[in-house]
């Protein structure tokens, strides 16, 4: 239930929304710097790197970053990256023609053939069919209301989000094999694991 009465600054939720979907994004890094360790390579987890500069948004023809597609607008104080053709895509336009339609590519993203929240998709679960079945589909009308709500976003904006870069990139992981010999001359015994020195052995 919508109440128009308690409305909320659309810039208030939008860096409500990155905070969480970025402490999200933080929490895989970790995990991800946890993997290395299990697999026996040396990275770390950082930041600081032009997060424009790295989608592909610096300008420089030079610097091309990861090549993802971005727009500038008079309206904007900063260029847009929108994703990456093929790969990597924002639900919004240019890749699709205007938010409905992104609406339904998120819907069938969820609920559709082989996805994640299909009862037909294959799964752990002992029931896997009826543990993914236990999301229920978006009806039309929740569709046509975030729809509805996402194009009155984007359409004085010319963007969505409106107030935070459509792909947004904040935290690295780094990764690569450990000199171990500048290691044992360094260190003392123990500043790598077993892992690290059974790397080339189980994965090489």
């Amino acid at each position: 239930m919508v109440d128009v009465n308690k409305a909320i600054p659309l810039t208030f939720m939008e860096q409500y929304s990155l905070t969480e979907l970025t402490a999200e994004l933080s929490t895989s890094c970790y995990a991800g710097v946890l993997i290395l360790q299990a697999m026996g390579l040396g990275g770390w987890m950082f930041d600081g790197i032009g997060r424009h500069s790295v989608l592909g948004a610096s300008g420089d023809p030079n610097v091309p970053g990861l090549g993802f597609r971005y727009d500038k607008d008079t309206r904007w104080s900063i260029p847009n990256p929108t994703g990456l053709q093929g790969v990597f895509e924002g639900y919004c336009p240019p890749h699709f023609n205007d938010m409905r339609e992104a609406t339904e590519a998120l819907a069938k993203r969820k609920f559709g053939e082989g996805e994640v929240y299909n009862p037909n998709t294959p799964g752990a679960w002992n029931d896997s069919p009826n543990v993914r079945a236990s999301a229920n589909p978006y009806t039309e009308e929740f569709k046509e209301c975030v729809a509805l709500q996402a194009q009155y976003v984007y359409d004085p904006y010319g963007k969505f989000l409106a107030t935070v870069p459509s792909i947004f990139l904040l935290t690295y992981v780094q990764a690569q094999h450990l000199d171990l010999e500048f290691y044992d001359h360094y260190f003392k015994t123990g500043a790598y694991l077993t892992t690290h020195k059974q790397h080339f052995k189980r994965w090489h």
